[in-house]
């Protein structure tokens, strides 16, 4: 399973999924193998814009989760229907203890 966890520098869940500044994408079952990808939507001309700037970043990354601290209703609904799951953390978890968690 390729997850998906927003971040401000890649040590924490940011607070924000949508304005977050990058995004941990890893495969759990190489919890090795993974990548720290710029959130396109920070760059978008409007919200809307980047909304589906991300979703099409997570789709093109083959991310089947997102893992996040906080997030909006029509973003869930926007995730949900492209068939992205959506777990929730603790506010600034760390992604080391998410990634160790998922691949224990």
């Amino acid at each position: 399973m390729i997850i998906g966890i927003p971040t401000e520098e890649g040590e924490f869940v940011s607070d924000h999924f949508g304005r977050s500044k990058y995004f941990v994408i890893f495969d759990t079952k190489n919890a090795n193998l993974h990548k720290l990808i710029e959130n396109p939507h920070q760059h978008a001309a409007t919200e809307q814009s980047g909304h589906g700037l991300l979703l099409k970043m997570l789709v093109q990354n083959s991310v089947n989760e997102v893992i996040c601290s906080n997030l909006n209703p029509r973003m869930q609904q926007n995730l949900e229907s492209l068939k992205i799951a959506v777990k929730k953390c603790a506010p600034s978890a760390t992604i080391e203890s998410i990634v160790n968690h998922i691949s224990h």
